[in-house]
């Protein structure tokens, strides 16, 4: 196992990548998070794969996000790591869990951390909010999850479903967009 601390991720902490990964290959793939190019004598950026990909990243403020991945692809040109089988959690500083979402694919831009969620996207909020989406995208500078989709979303309330939804994470403001409807139970 080969870890990684990449201060590249936007995250002024250090921001600690684990990963395995054969010898040849780690030092070109941290020089590239890193942002130091290619080394002398390597080869072209190459694509680097991972199987069991865990990313930790801490912010000044104490939160942290955890993504796991049953296969991770890095690729360095494009600045896109390419994830399958998706957990993130985000955790404040006091330890709640103010996010956790399930997804088939995840697209994260390692330029601005912005990441987006694709097929059966479910989550679930600190408060306990439950929803379901094609597709969610997490915008890092604004600190909001969102999806213009269809959106399915259960609480202690009830079942709503709406055209999309907004969830500013740092005060855990779950809303739902345009034509919401109560799902009626029998």
């Amino acid at each position: 196992m080969f870890i990684a601390y990449a201060a590249c991720l936007g995250f002024p902490q250090a921001t600690a990548i684990v990963v395995r990964v054969g010898r040849r290959l780690a030092p070109l793939w941290v020089s590239l998070m890193l942002g130091m190019g290619v080394p002398a004598g390597a080869e072209g950026p190459p694509e680097l794969q991972v199987v069991g990909m865990t990313l930790v990243a801490h912010r000044e403020s104490g939160s942290s996000l955890s993504l796991r991945a049953r296969v991770g692809r890095f690729r360095p040109e494009s600045e896109l790591a390419e994830l399958e089988d998706v957990v993130a959690v985000v955790t404040y500083a006091d330890e709640r869990k103010s996010l956790e979402m399930t997804c088939d694919r995840a697209e994260l831009d390692v330029s601005n951390n912005n990441f987006l969620a694709e097929g059966n996207v479910h989550g679930v909020t600190g408060d306990g909010q439950r929803y379901s989406a094609p597709w969610v995208k997490y915008e890092h500078d604004k600190g909001v999850l969102f999806s213009d989709a269809s959106v399915v979303m259960v609480d202690e309330t009830g079942t709503f479903r709406g055209d999309g939804f907004r969830f500013h994470l740092e005060e855990g403001l779950f809303r739902l967009l345009g034509n919401v409807s109560v799902v009626q139970t029998p």
